[in-house]
């Protein structure tokens, strides 16, 4: 690091080869920052793509296991619809058992209403023949007789008819049942087969829709791949800027006879053992004590460096005076009072 006066530093940042090698550093640093936001940009849009892709791949099993419950209970509801249509057969198979045992009753049944109509009529043909017959008490008698006789057989026919009928009557019932049972379950079956085919469906559709999702996650999956395929290319350039800018740094000190840091370019002062002067490679107005220029001349000791800056000024040192100077920069400059430098001494004033 060689010796220099402010006038020096300040002719040799002002030269065409400085200045030439300023724009390099320049552009390479704007170059590596470019990149550097990029590779974060990419790797943030990776990182995101990564995430969407196992969302829509956990959404393509859930929507698949969707499916699988849907064609479940389709497979179910068939059983339990072919369970029933075995059983209505058996039940149309009692039905007609059944209908031919109340048909048959109902054949007897009329049967039994003639035969009871027929003792009737004769019943009423005996009585009348009772009042034709005169004083013969032989054949009166046998007239009243053959009406007794008839009036028994009629009250066995008019029994055997109320018999009949409250069979049929009940056998009928039975029958009516039967045919119920039947409707309902043919009912129940015609039911099921629709939500059969309803569920048939939907199961389809989530289906097709779980193998979209999965087409979408691996999609995803792709794009993600790229933009860390991206995001590599640009950490590899921001890399090769870093490189650049560190080999131009280092051609600053040899071709400058500078100290180089990342941020500043330092000389030892030619006039002060102690001190140094230092020419900011940034703009930065927070993270110093004072606000900081690019190609801004400045004057540090060597104990505590940028920690304290001050501006460089000609015949600057370490005497008493610069104290004033000092204190002035070391305090807050958020507003706080501190020393204000006048031309006749120090005077307290707010920043």
């Amino acid at each position: 690091m060689k010796v220099k006066s402010l006038g020096e530093v300040r002719d040799l940042i002002g030269s065409p080869e400085f200045r030439d090698w300023w724009d390099g550093f320049q552009e390479e640093r704007s170059a590596e920052a470019r990149a550097a936001e990029r590779f974060d940009e990419l790797l943030a849009q990776s990182t995101l793509m990564d995430f969407r892709a196992e969302l829509a791949q956990k959404n393509a099993i859930d929507t698949l296991y969707r499916a699988g419950a849907a064609e479940d209970t389709a497979a179910k509801l068939i059983a339990d619809a072919t369970e029933l249509e075995n059983r209505s057969f058996e039940v149309v198979a009692a039905y007609e058992e059944q209908r031919f045992k109340v048909s048959e009753i109902w054949y007897r049944l009329g049967a039994a209403e003639k035969a009871m109509e027929d003792a009737r009529e004769r019943l009423e043909a005996a009585r009348a023949a009772v009042q034709r017959i005169g004083d013969d008490r032989e054949r009166r008698r046998e007239a009243e007789a053959r009406v007794s006789a008839i009036e028994t057989e009629l009250r066995k026919a008019e029994r055997d008819h109320r018999q009949i009928h409250d069979d049929y009557e009940r056998e009928a019932r039975g029958k009516l049942r039967l045919w119920e049972e039947v409707e309902r379950m043919w009912s129940g079956s015609a039911e099921l087969n629709l939500v059969v085919a309803e569920k048939q469906a939907e199961a389809s559709k989530v289906r097709k829709r779980a193998e979209r999702l999965f087409s979408e996650a691996e999609e995803r999956k792709r794009r993600a791949q790229a933009l860390r395929g991206e995001a590599d290319e640009q950490s590899r350039s921001k890399t090769e800027h870093a490189d650049r800018l560190a080999q131009l740094l280092k051609d600053a000190r040899e071709r400058f006879g500078c100290a180089a840091g990342t941020e500043f370019l330092y000389w030892r002062q030619r006039d002060d053992q102690q001190g140094a002067f230092c020419v900011s490679l940034i703009d930065d107005s927070d993270d110093y004590n004072i606000e900081v220029n690019a190609l801004g001349t400045y004057r540090v000791e060597k104990q505590r460096g940028v920690r304290f800056l001050e501006p460089a000024r000609e015949g600057a040192g370490t005497h008493e005076s610069d104290q004033r100077f000092e204190a002035y920069f070391l305090q807050d400059r958020k507003g706080r009072v501190r020393p204000r430098i006048t031309t006749g001494g120090v005077s307290a004033g707010e920043e």
